[in-house]
């Protein structure tokens, strides 16, 4: 019942924000933002019954992408009391109520584990980072949207009365790829101080697409400081380095899970 509440509330707020984007009318911000807090409030409820099982943790491939959307969902909801993020709802919105959908119906297949203090702060800020960078990825694809429609000459659209300028748009992408990059860094770090024996555990090929993702985004950073790269380039770097981390995150489990059933 929480699961579909939420599915409900995250499809109503996606609605809302896609028809401010590309319909004819706008809807009140609180219309998108009431049933995102509601939707938040019965995701963590159902999150806490689903992955507290017994004293251990249930961190099965779809509980992970749960998670990740329920950490997206909230931080976008908690600075969005300080930055214009609502037109993030348009994408984000839809695909979170998907992946809950898809992980309503699909087996769980890995068992609960118990987890070290340690591991639980590693795979927190794993996920954290991997859900900063769904941010700034989403970021990336509306200045993108927002680059073609005045490439265009498409200034009067619709899109373009209701984004920020393009260069807010350009420097927020490049705040939430800092932010993610930190955290990214930050993971990577304690994943190697706290994972026992990398081999056994079958992480090794995650880690080495976390590493190449990792370069990608140190990569673009460094030309957007120093060389002055930001446009196109800049967001094809950060899809390119996204798409690494989906499969480092998402592949690798899928595989180890569902083709291996390694839990």
């Amino acid at each position: 019942m929480l699961l579909w509440i939420t599915i409900i509330t995250y499809l109503v707020s996606g609605y809302k924000s896609i028809n401010n984007v590309w319909g004819k009318s706008e809807s009140p911000l609180w219309q998108l933002y009431a049933p995102a807090y509601i939707g938040l409030a019965a995701h963590t409820a159902q999150l806490v019954s689903a992955v507290s099982i017994d004293g251990m943790l249930q961190l099965s491939l779809l509980n992970t992408i749960s998670i990740c959307v329920w950490l997206t969902i909230g931080v976008i909801l908690l600075s969005a009391l300080t930055k214009p993020l609502h037109n993030l709802f348009t994408f984000l919105m839809p695909a979170g109520a998907l992946l809950l959908i898809i992980a309503f119906f699909a087996p769980q297949l890995a068992e609960p584990k118990p987890y070290s203090g340690a591991m639980v702060f590693h795979i927190f800020i794993a996920l954290l980072s991997a859900s900063i960078m769904v941010i700034a990825t989403l970021q990336a694809a509306l200045v993108d949207i927002q680059t073609n429609a005045l490439h265009d000459h498409h200034i009067n659209s619709r899109i373009m009365k209701v984004l920020p300028p393009l260069q807010s748009m350009e420097r927020l992408m490049f705040e939430w790829l800092m932010v993610g990059f930190m955290l990214l860094t930050v993971a990577i770090i304690t994943g190697g101080m706290f994972i026992e024996n990398i081999f056994a555990q079958h992480l090794l090929h995650k880690t080495i697409l976390t590493i190449i993702a990792w370069a990608f985004f140190a990569t673009l950073i460094f030309g957007h400081f120093y060389l002055g790269w930001r446009g196109q380039r800049a967001s094809r770097l950060i899809y390119t380095g996204f798409g690494f981390l989906l499969f480092a995150f998402v592949g690798s489990k899928f595989v180890l899970e569902y083709l291996l059933k390694v839990s």
